[in-house]
């Protein structure tokens, strides 16, 4: 009876966990063209406030969309609760400010070969 009772519990601690790494962020900037996006981050303590994405495929999240998923992992998806689509997106880098992320995009996509 002990087993069954730790592996309830270990499901619902895993199911806790899971639901507190899926966090919401709103798209705050776009550039469609070579498909960087930054979100603003949920609170967390940290001062990075801002994200910096980019698409792996089509579509885009427009700006002003709620996008939900682990904003920390390198490579992953995020579902669009606005649309409903799913976006595969590598996660580049956190900033204070959007401004410093919008810099490092440019950046990326002045050396970045034409697809």
């Amino acid at each position: 009876m002990k087993h069954i009772v730790k592996i309830v519990f270990g499901c619902a601690f895993a199911l806790q966990l899971s639901a507190a790494l899926a966090d919401e962020a709103q798209v705050t900037w776009l550039d469609a063209k070579c498909r960087y996006f930054v979100v603003k981050l949920p609170d967390s303590g940290e001062p990075e406030k801002f994200g910096l994405f980019s698409a792996r495929a089509m579509p885009l999240p427009n700006v002003g969309d709620t996008l939900k998923g682990s904003m920390t992992s390198i490579e992953t998806q995020l579902e669009n609760l606005t649309s409903g689509e799913i976006h595969k997106v590598i996660h580049w880098a956190d900033a204070k400010t959007q401004e410093q992320l919008v810099k490092e995009a440019a950046a990326k996509c002045s050396g970045k070969d034409n697809e």
